[in-house]
């Protein structure tokens, strides 16, 4: 069965019908609300179906689960969460990548541009900032992406206008968690 096939939390016909939770949880006791799955509550602490499952023996149909259930949440110790840009990337229309002059990506007139991250984004915001500021004050937004949740990629058609000179980077979210790349300096000079 997919793991968001999962039956919502029910009422108890009566409160002795609640399996009690395990008496030794190496983790946080959590309390069923309505409309809980077993699928919800594990995405909200960042574990799998399994983990809960694992360490909650009194759950033995994961259909079946009650309003005001407390079930143990694992901790799991989670691999490097942290969301990160991996390349920020210029390519003509046609995807190839655009040319390097004295450490300047020399930008064509339409131009996309292209940032992946090691897991998938929900927002991804596209800046300039022009060359003789150090603050990021006066730099615009260039163009935002809401790309698919299953990858890791987010990329922008920009108009590039004639004469432009900065630094481009990228902001990205999931969820709570935002990125910024570093910022890569580009010209268009016709």
């Amino acid at each position: 069965m997919a793991d968001n096939k999962y039956t919502c939390a029910m009422i108890p016909a009566a409160r002795e019908h609640i399996p009690c939770p395990t008496r030794n949880c190496q983790g946080i006791l959590y309390t069923v609300q309505a409309w809980d799955t077993l699928y919800f509550i594990a995405r909200r602490f960042g574990v799998t179906v399994q983990q809960i499952r694992n360490v909650n023996p009194q759950i033995i149909n994961p259909n079946l689960i009650f309003i005001g259930q407390l079930v143990c949440i694992p901790t799991v110790p989670q691999p490097d969460a942290r969301l990160r840009v991996l390349s920020l990337g210029f390519l003509t229309e046609t995807g190839q990548q655009l040319p390097t002059v004295d450490g300047a990506v020399q930008l064509t007139a339409r131009v996309i541009v292209r940032a992946t991250f090691n897991r998938p984004v929900s927002r991804a915001f596209f800046f300039l900032e022009p060359t003789g500021t150090e603050t990021c004050e006066l730099a615009r937004l260039i163009g935002v992406d809401c790309p698919s949740a299953v990858t890791g990629v987010a990329e922008i058609l920009w108009q590039v206008p004639s004469g432009t000179l900065g630094r481009v980077y990228v902001v990205a979210c999931m969820d709570i968690i935002c990125t910024k790349s570093d910022e890569v300096l580009i010209i268009r000079n016709d």
